[in-house]
């Protein structure tokens, strides 16, 4: 299988004319927290007139996805689908004027403020003013978990990865879609499956059965956490859905290197195991420090750092007291 690098992107052949496009590791560094995660993930398939999955965050990684694209196929593609709507894998959009752009009809629910952060985020052309805001932001964020005297420092890949949202105008899907939906790129069919709100309202899957590959969006991602009781039980559901109904060999997550199905099912029972000892060490009394010491994730340490499973626990905890 091919694998071709860019200044910004990895793309990854994970079957025959179909790409991941893997942004890097070290894209976001929460380095007192111990915390790194990668931006968000694109894919792309080269079949019929072809289709994108997702187009990033800003304008300079949506052209390296169209001009790979056009360098692979001749053409930029019919098709871009929005698994979500979260700016990170949008706002990309308007790079490809010439597709019809597809998303689950709530995904304007979720991006119904992006409008109106715009203004703030349009002039943070370089490293150095994501990371002013996103340090400020990520500390008030974390900052009941992280560790006494600590902050959140962003930093952002520069140069040639440089994180840059100069021109970024959110272009929200030309068609929304209620149910599931099937296309065909020349005999290969696709898949877009609405399996219900659980990382955002709209979550899309890109299911190509043929190949047994999946593109996830974030209900498989590396930042994924179930952060709230019934909120995680229904995301292991979809999960179960996916590995046991779909069965893929390959998933392209949201965030993080593509996943195999082995992969993909430890993450799984990362959730299950995370929240089945909150539900059982839970009492209305205890301190959420008390909890997390109770919590064993040893397992699964390979999955997320300490920041962000206390922080789910943290989330779980709260809901918990609410009922109580």
């Amino acid at each position: 299988m091919e694998e071709y690098k860019t200044k910004r992107i990895h793309y990854v052949e994970v079957a025959k004319d179909i790409y991941a496009a893997i942004t890097p590791a070290d894209g976001l560094d929460i380095t007192d927290a111990g915390m790194k995660d990668n931006f968000s993930n694109s894919a792309y398939i080269n079949r019929g007139e072809g289709l994108v999955s997702d187009t990033f965050f800003d304008l300079p990684h949506a052209r390296d996805l169209r001009e790979f694209c056009v360098k692979k196929s001749g053409h930029a593609p019919k098709y871009v689908i929005n698994t979500h709507g979260h700016w990170d894998h949008f706002w990309g959009n308007q790079v490809f004027e010439e597709a019809t752009i597809m998303g689950h009809k709530d995904m304007l629910k979720d991006c119904s403020g992006d409008k109106n952060k715009v203004p703030v985020f349009k002039f943070l052309h370089n490293s150095k003013g994501v990371q002013k805001l996103m340090a400020g932001a990520m500390t008030a964020m974390f900052k009941k978990n992280l560790p006494a005297g600590k902050k959140a420092k962003f930093i952002v890949s520069v140069g040639e990865k440089d994180f840059d949202l100069t021109g970024v105008v959110p272009k929200t899907p030309d068609v929304l879609f209620e149910s599931n939906t099937v296309l065909d790129l020349d005999g290969t069919e696709v898949q877009l499956l609405h399996l219900g709100a659980i990382h955002s309202s709209s979550d899309t899957v890109v299911w190509i059965p043929a190949e047994k590959v999946l593109f996830a969006g974030d209900i498989f991602a590396d930042c994924s956490l179930p952060m709230s009781l019934e909120g995680g039980k229904k995301w292991i559901q979809v999960m179960d859905y996916i590995l046991d109904e779909l069965q893929p060999e390959t998933i392209v997550p949201g965030h993080g290197e593509v996943y195999d199905r082995a992969r993909a099912e430890s993450q799984r029972d990362y959730f299950k195991s995370l929240i089945e000892q909150v539900e059982r060490n839970f009492t209305p009394d205890i301190k959420n420090d008390e909890l997390i010491a109770k919590i064993d994730i040893s397992k699964y340490i390979d999955h997320r750092p300490r920041l962000a499973w206390i922080m789910a626990v943290n989330g779980m905890a709260g809901q918990l007291r609410k009922k109580k």
